[in-house]
């Protein structure tokens, strides 16, 4: 996680004119438009960040919005930390991270994710534990470092009341920022002002759509038409139905994952490129590779999830599994690299595919 901070103070948003809340994209980016090496961190002058940076700055503060949203006295539902997450990919879609400081965004995010989702908490509590936990990570890693023989890593920006080293001699959660200082005003200023400024970035579009809904909804639909099985069914359970067992086992498993899936789903773009429904059914195609889960009768995934098409499946597949790092010698790491293949030869029968139509086209 970097431990630079800004102390810059985000410009005050404009007051939304009919055209320019029609420029905000109210659904997903479609792949044929998106491309990152255009978004406005890889443009921005005279410091443009590669696309590598660009996708890592957005996956750390996309695991910092989770933690700081689960994992600490926040507390909020996984679905409000998502609509956070999505808030977060869209206004980077639109400023740069050279402009606004990161993790004042995710901060703000949360603030408006919790309004938004039903779950609604108090600022303070926000930005008290959103400064804890990155007090925490920002201290663990210039323990790294000196441990490493390193110098101490760069506190640009950082003042004592933002949590240099040298603000306090203890660590992670006993140090709390005093809310009367100064920098703390200032700080409550600008995620309040961030909060103004995301509601106009994303054209005030609120109402979110997860992948999560349409997961439970596909694997239902493909359960009650009895459409999937294990590739090697497991042992019977003794005691119990053993069908009964075995398609209850099959469901669950499916289930936790593909919402495993759609969770790292959240560390990327990609809900700038496709619809929650593409993502969910990328999702549980994954799964259902990774559980050895198949369609009966010898049918394709592809041809089960008709709702997304062979390029997109595998778009979508190819960034989900980018995230996937198993270690070596585990079953894991031989799914993973099973569904590679799997992918890869879905990339080459539509290219196939393609090069036939043409080949019609031309004859015609």
């Amino acid at each position: 996680m970097s431990t630079s901070t800004s102390s810059q103070t985000p410009r005050p948003p404009a007051a939304p004119s009919s055209t320019a809340a029609s420029s905000i994209p109210r659904v997903p980016l479609s792949t044929s438009t998106f491309d990152e090496n255009h978004l406005p961190s890889c443009l921005h002058t005279p410091n443009p960040m590669t696309p590598a940076l660009e996708r890592q700055s957005r996956r750390r503060t996309c695991r910092f919005i989770e933690e700081a949203g689960q994992r600490t006295s926040l507390r909020l539902p996984r679905v409000a930390c998502a609509t956070a997450t999505v808030f977060f990919h869209r206004f980077y879609a639109k400023h740069s991270f050279q402009e606004h400081d990161r993790f004042e965004v995710a901060m703000a995010c949360l603030l408006l994710a919790g309004k938004t989702e039903e779950s609604p908490k108090k600022l303070d509590l926000v930005i008290r534990e959103c400064w804890k936990l990155r007090r925490r990570a920002m201290q663990q890693q210039q323990q790294q470092r000196l441990s490493q023989g390193g110098d101490s890593p760069s506190m640009a920006g950082a003042s004592p009341g933002m949590g240099s080293p040298s603000s306090t001699s203890n660590a992670g959660d006993n140090v709390q920022i005093d809310p009367k200082s100064e920098e703390y005003v200032r700080l409550k200023e600008r995620v309040l002002l961030l909060e103004r400024v995301i509601l106009h970035t994303i054209g005030f579009e609120l109402s979110i759509d997860h992948p999560y809904k349409f997961i439970v909804d596909c694997i239902q639909n493909l359960n009650k038409k009895r459409l999937l099985e294990y590739a090697q069914p497991p042992p019977p359970t003794p005691g119990s139905d053993s069908r009964s067992a075995q398609n209850a086992q099959l469901v669950g498993s499916l289930a936790q994952y593909a919402m495993n899936f759609a969770n790292d789903s959240m560390l990327t773009s990609l809900c700038l490129q496709f619809t929650a429904r593409e993502i969910a059914m990328a999702c549980v195609y994954l799964s259902g590779k990774y559980s050895s889960i198949r369609p009966v009768g010898g049918r394709s995934w592809v041809e089960l999830l008709d709702d997304i098409t062979v390029e997109d499946l595998t778009c979508i597949s190819v960034q989900i599994l980018e995230l996937c790092q198993p270690r070596k010698g585990m079953d894991s790491e031989i799914a993973f690299k099973a569904m590679r293949r799997d992918l890869d030869a879905l990339a080459k029968e539509r290219e196939g595919g393609e090069v036939s139509d043409a080949k019609r086209q031309k004859t015609k």
